[in-house]
C-alpha cells in the first residue's frame, strides 16, 4: 500500500511543480489565483483514483475498502505535499520575486476589494490585514502553499475511496 502511495506522491508532487512554474510564470500568481484549488483538487483527483486503481487490480485481487483508500490517499497527499513543499522553499530562496509579487498582488486586490472588505470586517481588520501581508515570510508561504494542497487532498480522497471501494 505504501509503494504505490509513495510512486503516486512522486507524480502528484511533479505536476503541482509543473501547474506552479507555468502559473507564476505566465503572470498568474499561485497563492493568489483561485483557480489553482481547482487544478488540486483535479491532480490529486486523477493521481490518487490511478493509485487506488492500481492497488485494487494489481495487488489486492479486485478489493479496496474503504480505509484502504483513505490511507493510500493519504500517504499520497502527505508525501506529494512535503515534496511540493521543500520545492516552494529551495525555489523562493533563490528567487525572492515570488514573495515580493504575491505581496504586491495581493495588496491590489485588498485595495480593489477594501470598501466591501472595510464594510464587512472593518478598518482596523483592513489595516492588520495589509500589514499582515507586509510581513508574510517564505515560510509563511511554503506553509500556506503546503496545508492548501494537503486540504485539497483530503477533500477528494474520502469520494474516491468511497467510489472506488469494492468488497
Amino acid at each position: 500500500m505504501k509503494q504505490v502511495g509513495f510512486r503516486y506522491a512522486g507524480v502528484a508532487a511533479f505536476l503541482m511543480i509543473i501547474v506552479f512554474l507555468v502559473s507564476y510564470y505566465i503572470g498568474v500568481h499561485p497563492f493568489i489565483e483561485m483557480s489553482h484549488l481547482f487544478f488540486d483538487l483535479f491532480i490529486y483527483g486523477l493521481v490518487i483514483y490511478f493509485a487506488l486503481n492500481e492497488f485494487k487490480t494489481v495487488n489486492n485481487e479486485g478489493i479496496l475498502h474503504f480505509w484502504q483508500g483513505m490511507s493510500i490517499g493519504f500517504f499520497v497527499n502527505i508525501f506529494s505535499c512535503g515534496i511540493y513543499m521543500v520545492f516552494l522553499f529551495l525555489i523562493m530562496n533563490f528567487d525572492e520575486n515570488i514573495l515580493i509579487t504575491y505581496q504586491q498582488q495581493a495588496v491590489d486586490f485588498l485595495e480593489i476589494k477594501s470598501a466591501q472588505y472595510i464594510e464587512g470586517f472593518g478598518e482596523e481588520q483592513y489595516q492588520i490585514q495589509l500589514e499582515t501581508i507586509q510581513e508574510t515570510t517564505i515560510l509563511d508561504m511554503v506553509l500556506m502553499g503546503g496545508v492548501k494542497k494537503f486540504i485539497s487532498a483530503m477533500l477528494i480522497t474520502p469520494v474516491l475511496s468511497i467510489l472506488k471501494r469494492k468488497t
